[in-house]
């Protein structure tokens, strides 16, 4: 990437008026094949280099460019001058060498992965990947009709780069594997969506993919009613990570300063069970997606959110961990939502977040309940949880269980009730335990599937 060195010059002449700079550089090499019916039907090929930036002086702006050939003191000019129109009157903190990562202090574990995900990726295999997947799934249960399984390589590079001697890189190949089938069941037609990553085209378990897909079109059987109350219930993985999109939010720095989140005030006390806990990290054995340094190059490290109930720790960028005088955990990111040439501010987000799996099956967590709901599939997830206030009512579907068996499917569902409480009713994580990368690829969370005490269900 020549286009840095042209940043690397303005980084030491800065223009007038800045006196201190950034930029991070995310390029996404991408080779997507879908396959359906034996025949490839999808092919998309993409090469995408974002350019953040940040200048400060009397104020912090920022500016987004995808123009490799943009003069870079203009952008730098352009960035600093968004910040002087803004209503913000904040000033960011940048990092120094002696704070940011170091490529020469990695430990073994994370330089093994580095070399491990660097290597050229095979289009022909990613094909190949792509039609076993198909055939896998279409063989797997007659009343299947339609299959498209979708194999991703995704090359990931990050870099940032600042005026106070803050140079680093960082490289990573992620390969995703996604499939989506239609199935007929009882008359009905039902839709299911499945996905896993991994650092190695290889190593994708396809398996786990057929297994769950033929998992919820077993779920599909004969539906029933159900009164609205509460009941014992269990949530799926999908479920889980469903809720960890959103609900991860409670434990950003930003918002616990700011008073935006339900644990305000809370750090310290205890907010769920003995069973219930949380952990952020920046890579994990289930997933390719690894998260070294941050956008602002504060080194990734793992964060203990939740340990068994007690709230023990928040997500902090540069900014949020000055205001509680902490130090940074690696997890500046921005609002992913946010794209083009819109200015994009730096918030908190996390690395791969996830709730802690336990040591039973979720076969064994439906047993142990007994009677009750398992809830299968959530929806909308996104306005469905009030971070301010932790109460949610999300849209859902299940199965009745009895005697620790399905008896009945319920559709048109809603769990109900607050986030808190929610933790706290937990009696145990199954080890069925799944990670999911978020929309844009900038963070990723997991989960087990759960065992509730009780929990609202409106139907």
């Amino acid at each position: 990437m020549m286009f840095l060195d042209n940043y690397r010059r303005a980084m030491k002449k800065l223009p007038e008026g800045i006196a201190e700079a950034e930029i991070n550089v995310e390029r996404k090499e991408c080779i997507k094949i879908g396959v359906s019916g034996g025949r490839v039907a999808l092919t998309d090929v993409s090469d995408v280099t974002s350019i953040y930036v940040r200048a400060s002086g009397e104020k912090t702006g920022y500016a987004y460019t995808e123009d490799l050939g943009e003069d870079a003191q203009e952008v730098l000019l352009r960035a600093y001058n968004n910040g002087l129109i803004s209503d913000s009157e904040q000033i960011d903190i940048l990092n120094t060498p002696k704070t940011a990562f170091n490529p020469n202090t990695l430990n073994d574990n994370i330089q093994s992965r580095n070399k491990e995900n660097q290597h050229p990726v095979n289009s022909s295999a990613v094909v190949e990947k792509a039609m076993l997947l198909e055939d896998l799934v279409r063989k797997s249960d007659s009343s299947i009709k339609t299959v498209l399984a979708t194999v991703r390589s995704d090359t990931l590079s990050s870099t940032v780069l600042n005026s106070k001697g803050v140079d680093i890189s960082f490289k990573r190949n992620v390969y995703y594997a996604k499939v989506n089938v239609t199935a007929q069941v009882m008359g009905d037609s039902i839709d299911a969506v499945y996905s896993i990553s991994n650092s190695s085209l290889e190593e994708l378990d396809l398996g786990f993919l057929v297994e769950k897909i033929n998992n919820s079109i077993k779920n599909k059987i004969e539906p029933g009613s159900l009164t609205s109350g509460e009941y014992p219930v269990v949530l799926d993985q999908s479920v889980g990570i469903n809720i960890m999109m959103t609900a991860w939010q409670l434990f950003s720095g930003m918002k616990y300063c700011d008073g935006s989140t339900a644990l305000k005030g809370r750090l310290g006390e205890y907010i769920g069970s003995s069973a219930f806990s949380i952990v952020d990290m920046p890579f994990h054995k289930y997933t390719g997606y690894y998260f070294p340094f941050d956008c602002e190059g504060t080194p990734g490290k793992e964060v203990m959110l939740v340990d068994k109930g007690k709230f023990t720790s928040l997500m902090h960028n540069n900014y949020s961990s000055s205001q509680l005088d902490l130090q940074p955990t690696g997890n500046a990111g921005r609002v992913a939502l946010l794209t083009g040439n819109i200015p994009t501010d730096i918030i908190v987000t996390p690395k791969i977040c996830c709730i802690k799996p336990g040591v039973n099956s979720t076969q064994q967590l439906l047993q142990e309940m007994g009677d009750g709901v398992y809830i299968t599939e959530s929806y909308d997830i996104f306005h469905s949880i009030n971070i301010g206030s932790g109460d949610f009512a999300i849209p859902c579907r299940g199965v009745f269980i009895k005697d620790g068996k399905p008896s009945h499917s319920v559709n048109a569902l809603s769990i109900c009730g607050n986030l808190i409480d929610l933790f706290n009713n937990v009696i145990e994580t199954s080890n069925d335990f799944i990670i999911d990368e978020f929309l844009l690829k900038s963070y990723c969370v997991g989960s087990p599937s759960i065992r509730l005490s009780k929990l609202q269900i409106n139907g």
